[in-house]
């Protein structure tokens, strides 16, 4: 198994084991956030040097949390790396100007602040009025978070080489006022049921570990 996969299926379980009620039900109780403002509240600011994001980062948002405050990690092999402490929560992210999914937030840190902030969306149909729908890509997902302002820079793997159906990409994400991070793209599509996880890393080591598919 990939470092890629190892990672991301240890986000999934943590998010599992934080939760207390269903990511879907709690992400009906929330009122909606744009997923690129979302981004953006993760991002340092320009000019300010921090070993982490405070804990609080998001508590502004539209973003139904699980605890106040972040809890001891549950993931053996993330405490194992020095990520002690762990925050889980869900919203209703918005893409563009039609498009609002549930969408689970996990975050992951020191007693320093973050390390990681894993976002994931784990059903990518979208339905209209009328009947009508549609599924959302990572294509689309990418349009809108440039049309909302935000930079993206590629940093690792290909667009052209990663596949259609799962792969991986590296970009270097950017908004006004703020410092560039990594943004780490991994999408499948486990019995036809299109997922897309959205990480921002901010540090280069992680980043590293990310393995291209294509």
């Amino acid at each position: 198994m990939s470092l890629s996969l190892r990672f991301s299926l240890g986000l999934v379980l943590l998010a599992q084991v934080l939760a207390v009620k269903p990511a879907a039900g709690q992400a009906k109780a929330a009122a909606r956030v744009k997923l690129s403002a979302v981004i953006t509240t993760f991002l340092a600011d320009s000019g300010v040097r921090t070993r982490g994001l405070a804990w609080t980062t998001g508590n502004d948002l539209a973003i139904k949390w699980q605890t106040a405050t972040p809890i001891p990690n549950p993931d053996q092999s993330a405490r194992a790396k020095g990520l002690t402490l762990a925050r889980s929560g869900s919203f209703i992210g918005t893409v563009g100007d039609s498009v609002a999914l549930p969408m689970d937030i996990t975050v992951v840190g020191t007693t320093l602040g973050l390390a990681n902030v894993w976002i994931n969306i784990s059903n990518m149909e979208v339905t209209l009025s009328g009947g009508r729908g549609f599924i959302l890509d990572r294509g689309m997902v990418e349009t809108a978070l440039k049309n909302d302002g935000l930079s993206l820079q590629p940093l690792k793997c290909s667009r052209d080489k990663e596949g259609a159906s799962y792969g991986n990409l590296v970009d270097a994400v950017k908004a006004q006022g703020k410092t560039a991070s990594g943004l780490w793209w991994m999408w499948d599509s486990p019995r036809q049921n299109p997922t897309l996880s959205l990480t921002i890393m901010y540090r280069r080591a992680d980043m590293a570990q990310v393995e291209c598919q294509g």
